[in-house]
């Protein structure tokens, strides 16, 4: 009997050793278990509000949570989704929801220790959850990305201080967020936008891959540098493959490229989304509307800056394709299907492959907030009232109550281009009696650049700071978004105006871009009266280049202000530009500089007569003063005056 005793209590102490071992194997793996859970956790809740509190000043997010709570009443079955993002609060759920199994689905994102998904803290925490989720579900459940660490990155990211295009992270989520609610029709509610806008998700997923890429911009000491860091992936503590897993994951399961170097602006909608591509060196400027099938992208196998460079509030139409190292400004409109392999200026309307420009947006407009794919509003590029007949070889110009159409590929009588880069090229104008019209662009085609002409001294003997830089021709380019919409230039106006192709050579000799040439020339025409026959064939009055030129420039180049004066009044002195360079544009020049004169001129003759009146001009009589004779002259100039009164050239007349 003691034998059988002795033996159950060595038995019962093997049971209690093994549970022992067992025991302590599980409390080591719990411990372990919450240790990584707590560490999670930590991280997550240092993002956040530093007393680990909901906050409940941030509208958006109290938004959320009280459209999350009239939905789940509703629609139970979205209780799982909504807990998962930490929109519910359980102490507000009834028991029935309590203890229902989807509540308490696993595994989940953030349990607690009770097992339940405690609420988030913040938007930016909501945010985190629903992409991070929502990402890995779209993969199939594969395990390339953690859930937990995905989402603890972009807590990260949403923390970080590093602004692209001017704005954090957070600040441009928010915006992104509500330009979904505003412009989209189909979107009601700001929980919807969240949730289930895959063009959204994607521009989350971008801003968190631009800072894996480029954490931060103040490391490079040079140009150089940052340029191998934003190649490279940010250089030091860049986190290149990071970035670059966050892309493709995107795009497989979105249908959305956006590379992660590319830069993206606050208040961005990309609807619907499927099959946009940014490219590496894109940039997209705030406000701007971007729709399905669209490209930003490259012409070839070049490095370097090689994508378009997109304005503010501009609208996209989808299928459209923007290749090449382009700028496409402020508040322009690209209409659906459209193929833009040329700048495109501010303010402009496009459409067509190749795009072609019809008009000026209205004013005040913001195409990428108004999404309005119908352009409707758009003002013709020729003015509203006015219409083109060809009568003569001069191309006369009437003017009707019927709008100008201003189609893309124009009537059989229209020239292609703006007559004068096709004159350029060796092209001529022939009347009705078969005889050449002289155009601006013969002077030019009679220059070669192979000439003899001194390219290092200017025509006053002084070094040339300005060089003959050679210009691309713009032979047979159909590309061109002016094409098909003016008049061949008439030898009437070749000495009084300033034609697209000559504007664009002179302001590429002064270190222009073509954007830049183009955004001058198209403020510059909209500024030109619509009866204005230089307008209806594409050339600028000199007498508008004089005036609006300088306040164009400002705003639209970078020139500096010196240079600016002298191109507006053709100083060739100052500008220094070289016998081989202002041979091109003298006859131009010539015309400015005698303006100028003569205005200088007057008002030297004001002055003179002022100072010979005791510095005050001559006091004129009145009517009642006046003599029969002065009486009747006043008449005579009113009636000549009045002559002018119907004709469309009353202002040229008045200057004359």
């Amino acid at each position: 009997m003691k034998v059988t005793q002795r033996i159950r209590t060595s038995f019962s102490a093997n049971i209690d050793s093994l549970s022992g071992g067992l025991n302590n194997r599980r409390r080591s793996s719990t411990e372990s278990l919450s240790s990584h859970k707590s560490s999670i956790s930590s991280s997550i809740q240092s993002n956040n509000n530093n007393d680990g509190l909901p906050n409940n000043e941030d509208e958006m997010f109290l938004r959320l949570r009280r459209e999350a709570a009239e939905v789940v009443k509703k629609e139970p079955i979205l209780c799982n989704v909504l807990s998962r993002a930490g929109l519910l609060d359980p102490s507000t759920l009834s028991e029935a929801n309590r203890n229902n199994s989807a509540y308490y689905s696993s595994p989940s994102i953030h349990p607690n220790d009770e097992g339940i998904i405690r609420p988030a803290k913040s938007f930016e925490e909501v945010i985190s959850r629903i992409v991070s989720h929502r990402l890995s579900s779209c993969s199939g459940g594969s395990q390339n990305i953690c859930p937990s660490y995905l989402c603890n990155l972009l807590q990260k990211s949403f923390a970080s201080d590093e602004l692209e295009m001017g704005h954090t992270m957070s600040a441009a989520v928010r915006e992104d967020a509500m330009a979904v609610v505003r412009r989209d029709p189909a979107v009601e509610t700001l929980l919807e936008a969240v949730l289930f806008m895959k063009g959204f998700h994607s521009l989350v997923l971008h801003r968190a891959a631009r800072r894996a890429w480029k954490p931060s911009t103040n490391t490079a000491s040079n140009d150089a540098e940052q340029a191998s860091n934003n190649e490279n992936g940010g250089g030091i503590g860049g986190q290149r493959f990071v970035a670059l897993l966050l892309q493709s994951q995107a795009s497989a399961s979105f249908g959305v490229d956006i590379h992660p170097a590319s830069s993206i602006g606050s208040g961005v909608m990309i609807d619907h989304a499927s099959g946009v591509v940014i490219g590496e060196t894109a940039r997209v400027g705030d406000g701007t509307t971007i729709l399905h099938a669209v490209t930003l992208g490259g012409t070839g196998k070049d490095h370097g800056d090689r994508h378009p460079k997109i304005g503010k509030d501009v609208l996209i139409g989808a299928g459209t394709k923007i290749l090449g190292n382009i700028t496409v400004g402020d508040r322009a409109k690209i209409g659906a299907g459209s193929v833009v392999l040329r700048p495109i200026p501010s303010g402009a309307t496009a459409v067509g492959a190749p795009a072609k420009i019809i008009g000026y947006t209205p004013r005040g407009e913001r195409p990428g907030s108004s999404v309005d794919m119908n352009l409707l509003g758009v003002e013709p590029l020729l003015g509203k009232t006015t219409t083109m007949t060809k009568e003569s070889s001069e191309a006369s110009l009437t003017t009707a109550d019927t709008v100008q159409s201003t189609a893309s590929g124009g009537s059989s009588e229209e020239a292609s281009l703006d007559a004068v880069p096709e004159k350029e090229e060796g092209e001529e104008d022939v009347g009705k009696e078969g005889v050449p019209t002289k155009t601006e662009g013969d002077d030019d085609e009679e220059i070669n650049d192979d000439d003899d002409d001194d390219d290092e001294v200017t025509d006053f003997g002084t070094p040339a700071k300005c060089r003959w830089k050679p210009i691309p021709s713009h032979k047979n380019d159909t590309m061109c978004p002016f094409s098909g919409s003016f008049r061949h230039t008439p030898k009437t106006l070749t000495d009084d105006s300033i034609s697209h192709a000559k504007l664009r050579a002179l302001l590429i000799q002064e270190g222009c871009t073509e954007g830049e040439c183009v955004e001058v020339f198209f403020q510059l025409l909209h500024a030109t009266p619509a009866t204005s026959p230089a307008r209806q064939c594409g050339c600028i009055p000199l007498d508008t280049f004089s005036e609006r030129f300088p306040e164009v420039a400002r705003e639209r180049t970078r020139l500096d202000g010196g240079t600016i004066r002298a191109l507006a009044a053709g100083d060739l002195r100052a500008l220094g530009m070289s016998k081989k360079a202002s041979r091109r544009f003298r006859s131009m020049f010539t015309v400015l500089d005698s303006k100028r004169q003569l205005m200088q001129q007057q008002g030297n003759g004001m002055e003179a007569r002022s100072s010979s009146c005791g510095g005050r001009l001559p006091r004129i009589p009145s009517s009642g003063s006046l003599s029969s004779r002065d009486t009747s002259i006043r008449h005579s100039e009113k009636e000549q005056m009045s002559k002018h009164l119907d004709t469309h050239n009353f202002r040229e007349a008045i200057a004359i």
